[in-house]
């Protein structure tokens, strides 16, 4: 699911796709991509989908490590594979990149639970886990739980896994969460990395007093630049260095051979952007057709759910105009302005990017590889 990113902010649309796509369909993968720009240097992740297999991910895992990419991130879902187990293989086999899954929350699984496998992970994959935890999401909603203070769990489970030491028993009595004597000795690698989903303010503290990084998604360059400004001034706040801070951003992959079999799927998936929240498309869109947008939001969703490419009564002009702004769509004459972006996404202070591929990864992960990265070393 994706979590990421899509995952921690959409549960319901999300939770909608995990019940209706098949269970051998791979519609997401990530991957990171080391890029440079004028004024600094980017990796990008991809995000593999919650039906993925630990088979398949080892396969596409290895496919993203060969190309001399670094991460790899395994979506959540309320009825998906494990995310931890889904990595296992991957995790064992492969030697460089980075393996994590998202979005995990501290509703769903108590935070010595969350340590246990993040830790196990990360030993199995000799000090290379990650994880991005959330508010909420698919999960916890297939669980009937909601987000009453999230925000609260949240930071005693931030507070629990970055309290974790093989030679220092922990005793943790938290409003929410507890924890006595725990003392993994196992736990001996470099520290896995502990994001948070964020997109809002309050959790954007949040993740600058107590995370290693923050991934945010959807945000056009022009709004992840001032996010990126509040976030260092959050940083620098808590006392702490920006430059010790990753910050990345979820961002839709549609680009194929075939044009049209591109529009048709980011048509398809555009419910998912940024759940069509004004902030998101305000900086492209003209007041009225935002209120039009807003308007017809289960133009967009019945289409999502239906998994159809075809949007009732919203003008394509709209919807060619939604997608070129907030996605990556069209054929391969399209990679150019991709790759432009992305140098507007390294300049706007992203450290990473997780780009969510959908349809055909492997075909995506190629295409990225021999397309986008030389362009960006």
């Amino acid at each position: 699911m994706e979590v990421v990113a899509t995952m921690f902010v959409y549960p319901i649309i999300l939770e909608v796709l995990s019940r209706s796509a098949p269970d051998n369909e791979c519609r997401f993968a990530t991957q990171r991509i080391t890029t440079t720009s004028e004024d600094c240097a980017m990796e990008i992740d991809i995000i593999l989908n919650e039906f993925t297999s630990p088979q398949e991910a080892a396969e596409l895992g290895l496919m993203v490590e060969g190309y001399g990419f670094r991460g790899v991130w395994s979506a959540n879902y309320g009825a998906s594979r494990d995310p931890f187990f889904t990595l296992a293989l991957l995790a064992e086999r492969s030697s460089k990149i980075q393996l994590g899954p998202m979005a995990i929350t501290p509703v769903e699984m108590h935070p010595l639970k969350i340590a246990n496998l993040l830790f196990a992970l990360n030993d199995l994959s000799n000090g290379r886990a990650m994880i991005m935890l959330g508010g909420g999401g698919a999960v916890s909603q297939s669980m009937g739980k909601g987000r009453e203070r999230f925000i609260g769990k949240v930071r005693e489970c931030l507070e629990i896994l970055k309290g974790v030491s093989p030679s220092e028993a922990m005793n943790y009595k938290g409003e929410f969460y507890k924890m006595f004597g725990y003392k993994p000795v196992w736990a001996t690698d470099t520290p896995p990395q502990i994001y948070f989903g964020s997109n809002h303010p309050q959790t954007r503290r949040l993740s600058a007093r107590l995370a290693d990084g923050l991934i945010t998604s959807d945000f056009v360059p022009s709004l992840m630049k001032d996010f990126v400004a509040a976030t260092h001034a959050d940083l620098e706040a808590a006392g702490r260095s920006p430059a010790d801070f990753r910050i990345s951003n979820f961002w839709a992959w549609h680009i194929k051979e075939d044009a049209e079999a591109s529009m048709r799927e980011a048509r398809r998936e555009l419910m998912l952007r940024g759940w069509l929240g004004e902030q998101y498309f305000a900086p492209f869109l003209e007041p009225d057709e935002v209120k039009f947008m807003r308007d017809h939001e289960q133009d967009f969703l019945n289409a999502f759910i239906r998994s159809t490419d075809v949007i009732e009564n919203v003008p394509n002009d709209l919807i060619n105009k939604m997608i070129e702004n907030i996605s990556f769509a069209g054929g391969l004459d399209q990679i150019d302005g991709a790759i432009e972006t992305l140098k507007e996404f390294a300049n706007a202070g992203l450290t990473e990017i997780a780009i969510r591929v959908h349809d055909d990864p492997a075909e995506q992960i190629k295409l990225i590889g021999e397309r986008v990265l030389p362009a960006l070393q």
